[in-house]
């Protein structure tokens, strides 16, 4: 504690204002500690010093009142007076600004009010405060160790103290006198005399402390010793006084703390009741701060109450509490992992965080109780699906979705999804239930089936839920519901908070409904067609192989990585020319690549690697996937997957079918169309490189799209101008080049990269690079200015507001770094680009393009319908309008259409 006279109030003493000065409070952490990092990369050391401080003032002080104030985003009006003040100061480094959010961001959590105002610093605001506070008959203790807040002190009360928390020292009027040898109120006159080298304040060159003190304490003031400027003894001092006149008085200017800015003043609002420790929870969690974590006082849990419902007049109370709370969080337990396949084994239902109900349908074990049937269980609950008004909660919506519509139930009305609303705060995040339980709420689910298993014995194989007593199942079941409906509370004021609001509700969970709806209908694909293909496919590799064998000179299996890294570098003596991480000699596409033209081989392995892929992904495995019910293959879309946005599909995943190679098209060949219909795709073209013309605003390839209808070709344009050759002289190789760097600017390409893509030197793709940049200059500053605005903690958008963070941007591992910058580039367009099809399919998926019409696929930035024979045109005319509208750019959206009896004619 402190050694002077001035002792602090005593904790959670009445009437006490702790003030705390959060802008110096990082910046003196920022440097006072070491460098730390989380195992993302983000730095943290200066975040971890400032939460440090906040406990303490929090545990220690118990503050009856607490508040927070912090500098101006932009100057402030002292660069007005004097623009030397803190002129020589660099930019704050990256990793500074982004520790200052976060510790924003930690503030807010803590539920204390922050002072903060355009062109004021937070002194002044400081000043401010202090002001009101006496006013109102407040005591202030300011949580700082900034001097020039000792001049808010008085000479003679102690209603102002100034406490010093990381070095327990309070002062007070006293110890003010004792630190300067002035009286606090002459404080502001001996810096303005002393200067601060600092914030480059001038002041009275030759004048330190000491003899300030003596010139105030002789004449009182700056004003007095000016007045008696012919009675400083020492002529010297005279001299520089009398020189430095002007920088004395501005440097007076300059450290005068304003008290009269408009602040919002409200005592009640300043009034502390304790910190959201959720929030906190989820802020330690994401920065590591695990000791912080152990000592989180987490707010008294909820009291749950988890129960079995067997009968129907229990299932009507769950229904009528879900009508009074207007809300209904259900899961499904499903006997499959595949929608498509599963059961309904039983409903978990909840409607306030804290309870939860589980309703078994067909549990099988010997000594069941009789359960209610799906048929009951969906009488009961039908007109709650239907209900508009009350807002139906799950975790992983489309699945719920799905399977209910082919159980017989469509959910109508406001819907709630914590799985997607999870992934929209961050998409970076782990988000099953589980996770967000942990993370979020502090809660561990229990884990059903988890065995441990006996030394020399593998685990045991969990009992079926199904075969699972209903009264072990409950817990389990009920506590999936709960967390569904208190996360609802959790993310629905942060999605609005943060600006994502209008995305979850618009697209992300109109499209769940549109997915779903997707999965249900499938796809049909010839099995036969892939019979033929596959047996064809078979003899190619068999050749493949052999003639490898032959250049070789070897008996080796080409599937066989370590057999081939011995023919290669061994036999052949070919450079090796990468590591695997374990240290092998890497035979990886890109190394075969680069091998391939110094020896035959690599280039017959390329081939036969890439078919043998194909085959095995798609030949073999797409037969195999057909639902027998159905005929048709019932793909798996993901929403939550991507951090970009973009959708992705697995079950099987038909993201990656390519569509340049003729097998590829022989493959997409196979999905067909059923008797009197025909499949229509839609592809948008080139979308994300007119994202780019609308996010950069760069007048040059705006102008290259907007010509595109005069027969102006946007990979021309770019050639004429990075080879500086008239539009009409443009070559075929040259629009191949311009290709490439066009799309490679999309994705963070580098000189390195470019040259192996071109096969040209580095410093030729620079130069190409560097001409790009020049013409497309608004490009250029457009990625310039999103990658320092992201090092500044703020996170990239799309332009529908979808956000990523990227803490690696100030790793201390370039690669981490360089990757990190590249997808900083890139999100702001792939991201709206995914959008923008979101919003399509939106539009285009919640009613049939025309009657009898089906949306089946999407793939990447293509949308494929299948639709009767006789409406084909008018299905086209407005599956083009809807989506060359989904949005308004500074370009046109343009949609490539076609149709025909199989996707690769469509296409």
């Amino acid at each position: 504690m402190a050694t002077a006279g001035t002792i602090l109030p005593s904790p959670a003493t009445p009437g006490i204002l702790y003030l705390i000065d959060l802008s110096g409070y990082v910046f003196r952490a920022y440097h006072a500690i070491a460098p730390l990092s989380s195992s993302k990369g983000e730095p943290t050391h200066a975040t971890l010093g400032t939460v440090n401080m906040l406990q303490k003032v929090v545990n220690e002080r118990q503050p009856a009142m607490l508040a927070v104030a912090m500098d101006s985003r932009g100057p402030t009006f002292r660069k007005e007076i004097d623009a030397r003040y803190k002129s020589h100061r660099p930019a704050p480094p990256p990793d500074f600004s982004l520790q200052m959010a976060r510790c924003e961001a930690i503030v807010k959590a803590y539920n204390i009010p922050i002072y903060q105002a355009d062109g004021i610093e937070a002194d002044d605001l400081i000043a401010c405060v202090v002001r009101r506070a006496r006013e109102s008959g407040m005591r202030v203790v300011i949580v700082s160790a900034d001097k020039d807040l000792m001049q808010l002190v008085d000479d003679e009360k102690d209603d102002v103290l100034l406490w010093d928390s990381m070095r327990d020292k309070t002062y007070g009027p006293e110890e003010v006198r004792a630190k300067f040898g002035v009286a606090p109120s002459k404080v502001r006159d001996l810096l303005a005399l002393t200067g601060d080298t600092s914030d480059n304040i001038p002041g009275v060159p030759s004048v330190g402390p000491k003899t300030a003190a003596d010139l105030l304490n002789e004449f009182g003031t700056l004003e007095g010793i000016y007045e008696g400027l012919a009675n400083v003894k020492k002529p010297k001092l005279r001299e520089a006084l009398t020189k430095h006149e002007a920088d004395a008085r501005i440097s007076q200017k300059l450290v005068t703390l304003r008290n009269d800015c408009e602040i919002a003043w409200d005592p009640e609002h300043l009034k502390y009741g304790g910190a959201d420790t959720m929030a906190l929870r989820e802020l330690f969690l994401d920065l590591e701060f695990h000791r912080l974590l152990d000592q989180l006082q987490v707010a008294a849990p909820v009291e749950r109450n988890y129960q079995s419902v067997l009968e129907a007049k229990a299932l009507a109370e769950v229904v009528e509490h879900a009508r009074t709370n207007k809300r209904l969080a259900f899961e499904l337990i499903l006997s499959d992992s595949d929608p498509m396949r599963a059961a309904i084994v039983g409903v978990a239902l909840s409607t306030v965080p804290g309870e939860g109900y589980y309703v078994p349908i067909s549990h099988r074990y010997l000594g069941a109780p009789a359960m209610l049937s799906w048929d009951t269980v969906k009488e009961a609950l039908l007109p709650l699906f239907r209900d508009p008004a009350i807002e139906k909660t799950s975790h992983h919506l489309k699945r719920a979705y799905l399977v209910l519509l082919r159980h017989g139930v469509r959910i109508e009305g406001a819907v709630f999804d914590s799985m997607l609303g999870a992934y929209l705060l961050d998409p970076d995040v782990p988000d099953s239930l589980r996770e967000l339980a942990r993370k979020a709420l502090g809660i561990e689910l229990p884990v059903y089936g988890e065995k441990k298993a006996t030394p020399g014995k593998k685990a045991p194989a969990p009992v079926p839920f199904d075969n699972l007593p209903v009264e072990e199942a409950t817990p389990f079941a009920a506590a999936e519901a709960d967390v569904c409906v208190t996360l609802a509370t959790r993310y629905a004021p942060s999605l609005e908070r943060e600006g994502l609001a209008k995305l979850f509700n618009d697209v992300e969970l109109p499209l769940a409904r549109v997915l779903a709806d997707m999965e249900l209908a499938g796809v049909l694909v010839d099995a036969r067609v892939l019979e033929a293909l596959g047996k064809r496919v078979e003899v190619e590799l068999r050749e493949l192989e052999a003639k490898a064998k032959e250049i070789a000179k070897s008996d080796f299996s080409v599937r066989s990585r370590d057999q081939l890294e011995k023919i290669l570098f061994d036999e052949l003596k070919l450079p090796v020319l990468k590591r695997t991480p374990k240290g092998g000699r890497s035979t990886d596409a890109e190394v075969l690549e680069e091998l391939a033209e110094k020896h035959p081989l690599p280039k017959v392995v390329c081939d036969f690697r890439e078919i043998d892929k194909l085959k095995g992904t798609y030949i073999d495995t797409l037969p195999r996937a057909i639902n027998k019910e159905t005929g048709r293959i019932h793909t798996q879309f993901h929403q939550t997957v991507a951090a970009t946005g973009r959708l992705a599909s697995s079950d099987p995943n038909l993201q990656n079918i390519p569509i340049r190679t003729e097998l590829g098209r022989e493959i997409r060949a196979a999905f067909v169309a059923p008797e009197g219909k025909v499949l229509v795709s839609a592809d948008y073209s080139q979308i994300e490189l007119r994202v780019l013309a609308h996010l950069s605003e760069d007048p040059e390839l705006i102008a290259a799209f907007s010509n595109t209808g005069a027969g102006e070709d946007v990979h021309t344009h770019t050639a004429s101008l990075v080879f500086d050759v008239p539009r009409d002289q443009v070559t075929r190789e040259m629009r191949g080049r311009a290709k490439t760097i066009n799309f490679g600017v999309i994705y963070g390409m580098g000189d390195a990269a470019l040259a192996r893509q071109l096969d040209i030197t580095r410093a030729e793709a620079a130069t190409f690079i560097g001409a790009y940049f020049r013409r497309y200059a608004r490009v250029a500053s457009f990625m310039e200015e999103t990658i320092q605005a992201a090092g500044k903690g703020e996170a990239v958008r799309t332009l529908l507001g979808r956000r990523r963070f990227l803490p690696n941007l100030h790793s201390a591992n370039r690669g981490l770094r360089m990757e990190a910058e590249r997808v900083a580039k890139n999100s702001p367009i792939q991201g709206t680009a995914a959008d923008i099809l979101k919003l399509a399919m939106v539009k285009l998926g919640q009613a049939p393009v025309v009657p009898g019409a089906k949306m089946i696929l999407t793939v990447h930035d293509e949308l494929v319908f299948e639709v009767p024979e006789d409406r084909v045109d008018e299905a086209m005319q407005r599956i083009r309008s809807e989506m060359e509208n989904a949005i308004s750019l500074r370009v046109p959206l343009v949609v490539d259409i076609g149709s025909g009896k199989n996707w690769n004619e469509a296409h």
